[in-house]
This record gives structure tokens, C-alpha cells and sequence, in this order.
């Protein structure tokens, strides 16, 4: 898997592939007998939410079926993009499908990336471990992420905002218009809120393709109640939903998520509904670690996810301090992600990621310098001890990068 290219790590794309395509993955598709169409399949594209919304879809399609699911980037192991019931595949099963891909792709000169492996792997999995549901987020974009090879899914779209602006345009207009594309024939696509410009792009696609859209807040919607309960309605009614994820937006993640799933799985017991939930698990999300409550880790790398952490954290004020270590990459608006926490946190430590595509650590200084933060740059192996050895009354947040994240989790794990 290392030796292949891999977009994730290295930047700018480059080279002949200067943006996902889909032949790759249609080639090893026709020589290895995968299969393109997965029975109840939840397709999720979005600029924010999309990891809890698959992660809220698999939980629920769970209680009655077996869910093979993709997400990316991983945490900690590759292991993480492809899980059956929530669980990893174990490493044979790893090791014989990679070796079915790698000498089918061979035999017939099929080059993949690192991203289009591990989607071949996943409908490996799905013809030969007896899934029943599916859920699949996508990598980057829509219409040519590797994952829009699959046909007759149900489209989730998640919110839509600026990021990737490099690839798939720099306004809400041209991102959504790629990210529509994972809309299908005569299918069922399930809308968050969203811009006026992305909705309109979303409602021009699924007209265009005869899909039956249905929007948050105009066919479905979630509220929260003074209690942190949610109540969902819909194709009927569900109360007294609690998950364990913080933030108010999860309540747009929850609403996509159940629409949804009912629209596969109308026989859903509410009850059930509401155990699944409540067992949910998702790393990484606003998520306080166990040893340490006052150290929270948060895979937020966008403005717009950015602004939804600083949403959250200003509801709690049980915390004398608060610090952000953050670091990012390069082709984000760490400038603008940074300005969302002025007023939030009394410092930002900047540290670089373990990645090529970083961001300079004296770059980060300079961002949030220029938007009035007290600043300093931090090596990150000696923050991570200095984290850990904080005072219980102050608050500290890893943040900008799942490579940040992710070792930080690699190193302590919950601490």
C-alpha cells in the first residue's frame, strides 16, 4: 500500500492523474468480477459531516443487516476505511483480497492510487464477505471521486462549503455541482442545509437525473431539546435520541442520517433507533479523552469546520484556559480556520503535521498573528507531554489535521 501514489500525503496532485478519475477503478472493476452495484447503499459526498453521518448510517442499518462501510481519511490504521459491522477486517482477509487486486491489476496494467486500492478492496469485501447494507463516503469531490463508479445508491449530501478549492472550483456554486454528481438515476438523494447557490446546484442535478431530493428543514429535520435529546421528523417521528457526540450541527448529521436509513429500512423500531445511537462511537469528533477529560481531539481542517468547534466551545466554560494545537496542510485556508478561534482559546500552539503536505509551523504563526491570537510554535512530540501534564482547569485542543490527530493517538492513544 506504501508504495503506491498517494494524494493524501503527497501535494499538489500531479503528474498524468491531476484529479481522481474514475477508469482506474472501472478497469480493476471488469478484470477482478467486483461489483459496482451494493444492495442498500448509502453514497455520502459533503464538505463537513460526513465521517458522523456514515458513521450515524452504519450504526443504524446495523440493527438489521450486515454493513460493510468506507470512510477516509483513517486515525491511526488504514485498517479504519474498510469495516464490516463496525469491526476491522481481519488482516488474512486483508492480505488475500490485496493480493487479488494486486496480481488482477497486474496482469492487465491497471494502475491504482492509494485511494482507489482501498476502494477496490471495499467491493472486494462486498462480493465476498455477505454484506447486506453499505455505506460509502466519498474521498474528494463527487462526480470523479473513485467511489462514483457505484450505481442505483441512495445520495446523501452532506453541508457543502469551501475546501478543495484547487480541484473542485472556489465558490459554493462549483463545488456542489461536482459533488452532485454522485446523484443517480431515478434514486432518492437526502439534502442537509445548505447555501442557497449549493442547493440550487443539488435541486438542478437531481431534477436533470429524475432523482426524488428531499431537504432538511423542508421533508425532514432535527431538533435538540433543552435535555441534549433529539427529536426527529420525517416519514414519522422519533424522540429521545441521545448520541455521544458533541455539537448542535450533529443534529443535521443526525436528521440526513436517519431519512436516510428509514428510506431503506422502513421497519426500523424506533427503540432500536434510539440503542443504536446511543452506542454510537466515532474518534476524533469533539472527542475528550478519557484519562485526561481536559485534552479534546478534534479532526476539524476547514473554515467551516472550524467555526462549528468554536460554536461548541463557547457553550462550555468549565475551564479556566483553553490552548489549541494545531496544525494543517497546506491546501487548506488556515487563515481563515485559525480566525475562528480569536476569543475562544487564550493561545495556539502551531506544530507541523507528519505529512509532506503540511503547513510550516512559522506560517501558522504568521495566520494567527494576523488575526490577533497569541501564537507560538510548539516541536510536536514535547507539546503532546506538555498537554498531558497541564493543569486539570485548563483546556487543550489538537486540531487542524487527522494527521495531527492521528498521532496524537498513535503516540497515547486515550492517555
Amino acid at each position: 500500500m506504501n508504495s503506491l501514489i498517494n494524494y493524501e500525503v503527497e501535494f499538489p496532485l500531479g503528474g498524468s492523474r491531476d484529479r481522481p478519475k474514475l477508469e482506474p477503478v472501472y478497469a480493476a472493476a471488469r478484470v477482478l468480477g467486483l461489483p459496482l452495484t451494493l444492495p442498500k447503499c448509502i453514497h455520502i459526498a459533503g464538505t463537513v459531516g460526513k465521517g458522523s453521518t456514515a458513521a450515524m448510517s452504519q450504526t443504524l442499518l446495523s440493527v438489521h443487516h450486515r454493513v460493510l462501510s468506507f470512510t477516509s481519511p483513517h486515525l491511526v490504521s488504514p485498517k479504519e476505511r474498510v469495516r464490516l459491522d463496525g469491526l476491522d477486517i481481519p488482516d488474512d482477509v486483508w492480505c488475500e483480497g490485496m493480493s487479488a487486486i494486486r496480481e488482477g491489476t497486474a496482469a492487465s496494467g491497471t494502475k491504482l492510487t492509494y485511494f482507489e486500492t482501498t476502494f477496490a478492496f471495499y467491493l472486494w469485501c462486498a462480493k465476498t464477505l455477505g454484506s447486506t447494507a453499505h455505506v460509502v463516503e466519498t474521498g474528494l469531490g463527487g462526480s470523479f471521486d473513485a467511489t462514483n463508479v457505484l450505481e442505483e445508491t441512495t445520495a446523501v449530501m452532506t453541508r457543502i462549503d469551501l475546501d478543495h478549492t484547487h480541484i473542485l472550483g472556489k465558490t459554493h456554486t462549483e463545488i456542489a455541482r461536482d459533488k452532485s454528481g454522485i446523484i443517480k438515476e431515478h434514486a432518492n438523494c437526502f439534502c442537509s442545509e445548505q447555501s442557497a447557490e449549493a442547493l440550487i446546484q443539488i435541486e438542478m442535478a437531481a431534477t436533470a437525473r429524475r432523482a426524488k431530493l428531499l431537504v432538511e428543514g423542508r421533508e425532514f429535520c432535527c431538533t435538540v431539546g433543552e435535555s441534549g435529546e433529539h427529536s426527529y421528523s420525517g416519514s414519522r417521528s422519533v424522540n429521545g435520541i441521545v448520541i455521544p457526540l458533541r455539537g448542535d450541527f450533529q443534529r443535521h448529521n443526525l436528521a440526513v442520517s436517519i431519512a436516510a436509513v428509514l428510506s431503506l429500512d422502513e421497519s426500523l423500531p424506533d427503540q432500536s433507533i434510539r440503542d443504536a445511537l446511543g452506542r454510537l462511537k466515532l474518534q476524533g469528533r469533539q472527542q475528550s479523552l478519557v484519562s485526561h477529560p481536559n485534552i479534546m481531539i478534534d479532526v476539524c481542517h476547514n473554515p467551516a469546520s472550524f467555526e462549528e468547534l468554536a460554536s461548541s466551545l463557547k457553550r462550555e466554560s468549565r475551564f479556566a484556559r483553553r490552548i489549541a494545537l494545531v496544525a494543517m496542510m497546506k491546501d487548506k485556508d488556515a487563515k481563515a480556520s485559525l480566525a475562528h478561534l480569536r476569543g475562544i482559546v487564550d493561545e495556539v500552539w502551531v506544530t507541523t503535521a507528519p505529512t509532506p503536505r503540511t503547513h510550516s509551523a512559522e506560517s501558522l504563526l504568521e495566520f494567527a498573528r494576523q488575526e490577533g491570537i497569541k501564537a507560538r510554535v510548539v516541536e510536536r512530540s514535547a507539546a503532546y507531554k506538555e498537554l498531558l501534564e497541564l493543569r486539570t482547569d485548563t483546556q487543550a485542543i489538537v486540531c487542524g489535521s487527522f494527521y495531527l490527530v492521528g498521532d496524537f493517538l498513535s503516540e497515547y492513544g486515550n492517555a
